[in-house]
């Protein structure tokens, strides 16, 4: 059962059910979280959190994606966001999950062993 916590805003763009590992935090701390990606869309993310955040809260994420069919070609898509929405829910596992409009994203290649990354606009 999922209770919102905010209301939705209409004429939303089309959601894709992607689950991939997300890592965030507040902009003003070091210590960063982890979660898993419910849904994509191109204006943001809803992503399961192990804790609760307040509306409006700045979030630096980095969404770690595969963008090759054979799993080969590991990358990040690394952006900032704003908390627009929150959902309790009634799983111990999963309490709460984040809507997150994003900006300033960009994607970054994950190199091979030993490398150095290499930024893609």
């Amino acid at each position: 059962m999922t209770r919102k916590i905010s209301a939705q805003q209409s004429g939303r763009a089309k959601r894709f059910a992607l689950h991939f590992p997300v890592y965030f935090r507040e902009l003003d701390s070091s210590t960063w979280m982890e979660g898993t990606t419910e849904n994509i869309s191109y204006t943001g993310v809803l992503f399961h959190s192990p804790s609760p955040l307040a509306l409006e809260s700045t979030l630096e994420i980095r969404l770690q994606v595969t963008v090759a069919a054979d799993g080969k070609d590991p990358a990040e898509i690394r952006g900032k966001g704003v908390v627009v929405r929150m959902e309790q829910r009634d799983v111990p596992q999963i309490p709460v999950a984040l809507a997150v409009a994003m900006r300033d994203c960009r994607i970054v290649r994950r190199p091979p062993m030993g490398g150095t990354s290499v930024g893609n606009a």
